[in-house]
């Protein structure tokens, strides 16, 4: 058995408004398609997290909501994954309970793109919006000791790649 952990990146978001902060930039029509979209992917695929964290940022929690409906489960925010780097990424998986098996963290680039690469050196320019990495590594260790590099970078899913 294995521990996995599936990082997203937010879905597509709207500049439709320039007043709103950075922040507040919801998902726009793509965005809103591609999510429930890729949380059925993910399902499809025998995936199944126990977890979701998000940041706090509109275009995060709304991609992460998609897959908290998929899922049946309600998504923890996290402010340090806004601009997050991995370390912010990794402090939250290394604060999992042991009964968790499988975790979903939603946030943005270029820490999700850095992390990609760090767990796969060079597998990647670009997580796409909406892409996911999945990554699994042995369940004798325990979170709190799991770094990038004990994960094996299993797929990277993207919305244009799918094949049914």
């Amino acid at each position: 058995m294995y521990k996995q952990v599936i990082i997203v990146r937010h879905g597509k978001s709207s500049w439709a408004n320039f007043t709103i902060s950075d922040h507040d930039r919801p998902l726009d029509e793509r965005g809103i398609k591609d999510s429930p979209f890729m949380a059925n992917w993910l399902s499809e695929l025998g995936f199944f997290p126990q977890r979701l964290i998000t940041s706090t940022a509109v275009r995060a929690k709304s991609t992460a909501r998609f897959f908290s409906d998929k899922f049946g489960i309600t998504p923890d925010e996290d402010r340090n994954l806004y601009h997050g780097l991995p370390q912010n990424y990794l402090d939250q998986i290394n604060l999992l309970d042991e009964k968790i098996n499988t975790v979903a963290l939603f946030g943005h680039n270029p820490g999700i793109t850095i992390i990609a690469n760090q767990i796969k050196p060079g597998c990647t320019d670009n997580i796409p919006t909406c892409g996911i990495i999945i990554a699994t590594m042995e369940i004798q260790i325990p979170w709190h000791k799991i770094t990038f590099e004990d994960m094996e970078l299993k797929t990277i899913l993207v919305p244009k790649n799918y094949v049914p």
